[in-house]
């Protein structure tokens, strides 16, 4: 199933690593010690660190739903 996430995607699947998500901003794209900052989560992460769980699960979720799916920050 296809989803968009907050405009960003489309994804098919959970991405394996946190640089090969659209959502990351790269920085030094498949270099040793590259960084990706996370635009759903504001976090920076290394290109290569597998996903958080929580990140794992939103995505599990949208791929369920499909479609467009908007994500809204709870205070």
């Amino acid at each position: 199933m296809k989803v968009t996430i907050n405009g960003k995607g489309p994804f098919y699947e959970v991405p394996y690593c946190c640089g090969d998500c659209k959502c990351g901003i790269n920085s030094n794209i498949r270099e040793a010690g590259g960084l990706t900052h996370c635009s759903l989560f504001g976090l920076t992460k290394r290109y290569y660190d597998t996903p958080p769980k929580r990140c794992r699960d939103m995505f599990e979720k949208a791929l369920a739903i499909g479609g467009e799916v908007v994500l809204v920050a709870k205070n």
